[in-house]
């Protein structure tokens, strides 16, 4: 069947090897878009790397953080538009795949504009609930202890007062985009999806990563690195070998 036909949607294909790609990169709770800084010289030539700034850090320091996905998406949506009709695809880790899922979903049901491929690492099948309780509304003592689990945060920075007091707001409204998340059933997304997993990952199980499959009628891959819920940093070189392979195919 011709789905561009019965349901207005664009194919998501490149034309051309060569063709420009740009890559909007979303970061995990608590990171800014400096995290994806260097990647573009270690993809291939066609690839533009688009890092995405959330309110509450980095250049957007000034701006409130949103608590709740959806308001985050529509503050978000802007980037993906602004590339008119240019091949797209998205890459998020951890928080940060949930947020490029939902972007995939309003990009393609509301714009007709789906990326070519959705690119998620060490976080769940967003259909999933969670196994455990919320993190972001943990007393002081207990949710920083949680910070020092997750293993994101350096201990100089969890040691630093004035620090922790600049960063433990915008992180309590980061984990509870995902901690009040409510998946809605809806049909799965046109494009291809890549997911990654840390094979020593306590947070987010191989298993549950495996789940994603669940959200594409297109091509499905995972791809286990070593390492646990930071693996993004750990393997890095890995990773964006990987990243290279899925977005020339």
């Amino acid at each position: 069947m011709d789905r561009t036909r019965h349901t207005g949607i664009r194919p998501a294909t490149r034309t051309g090897g060569g063709a420009p790609l740009r890559l909007f990169c979303l970061p995990y709770a608590g990171g800014s878009a400096r995290i994806y800084a260097g990647w573009e010289r270690h993809l291939p030539p066609f690839v533009q790397v688009r890092p995405v700034e959330p309110p509450g850090r980095g250049s957007r320091f000034a701006e409130r953080p949103h608590d709740r996905l959806e308001p985050l998406v529509e503050d978000l949506l802007p980037h993906l538009l602004a590339a008119d009709d240019a091949p797209y695809a998205l890459f998020g880790y951890s928080l940060g795949a949930l947020v490029a899922f939902e972007l995939a979903r309003v990009m393609e049901r509301r714009h007709g504009r789906p990326p070519v491929r959705l690119l998620v690492g060490a976080f769940r099948a967003p259909h999933l609930p969670r196994t455990t309780l919320p993190d972001y509304d943990l007393p002081e003592p207990q949710f920083r202890e949680r910070l020092r689990v997750f293993g994101g945060t350096p201990e100089e920075v969890l040691a630093d007062e004035s620090l922790m007091e600049l960063f433990i707001p915008m992180l309590r409204a980061d984990l509870a985009v995902a901690d009040t998340y409510r998946h809605r059933e809806d049909r799965p997304l046109t494009c291809p999806i890549t997911a990654f997993a840390g094979s020593e990952d306590e947070e987010v199980k191989v298993a549950s990563v495996a789940q994603w499959r669940r959200h594409t009628d297109a091509g499905f891959t995972l791809k286990v690195l070593p390492g646990g819920h930071f693996f993004l940093h750990g393997q890095e070189r890995a990773l964006l070998e990987q990243l290279s392979a899925a977005v020339s195919v």
